[in-house]
């Protein structure tokens, strides 16, 4: 005669895999805005005092891809005060032209990057103001 045993039930398996993937992407995350907090604390901010707001001269600075949709190589296109630039020399020379004004480094500098600029055009160019000395420097929002 036989004997029927009952069937055993498998094992129920938690995968840890896609616990392992959110990890590792907030990890990243993290990692790469605690690079742009420990660079926020490098610029000093200076907030607007209540009342008249005497600002001088705004400086504002356009970041484009010049190619954006051409299918070429990424080329920067940066406009200072709606002029296009030449290129990263034409660039530098005219932020220092403008830098030697009198009361221009308090003067607000707002950077106006485009979807298609490049992070490395942007912080090249915040660096190059950090060096003249701009503390007032601002996005667009």
């Amino acid at each position: 005669m036989r004997v029927l045993r009952p069937r055993q039930k498998p094992e129920a398996r938690l995968s840890i895999t896609p616990m392992i993937d959110v990890v590792f992407l907030l990890l990243i995350f993290f990692m790469v805005g605690m690079k742009f907090r420990a660079f926020n604390r490098k610029l000093p901010a200076e907030l607007p005092r209540a009342g008249k707001a005497d600002f001088g001269h705004e400086v504002w600075v356009r970041i484009d891809d010049r190619n954006r949709g051409g299918g070429g190589e990424p080329s920067p296109r940066i406009a200072v005060d709606q002029v296009v630039m030449r290129g990263w020399d034409h660039t530098f020379s005219t932020l220092e032209r403008l830098s030697r004004a009198p009361g221009a480094l308090k003067d607000p500098v707002v950077l106006d990057p485009t979807d298609a600029a490049h992070t490395g055009w942007v912080l090249r160019i915040m660096d190059y103001l950090h060096l003249l000395g701009y503390s007032n420097i601002n996005f667009r929002q």
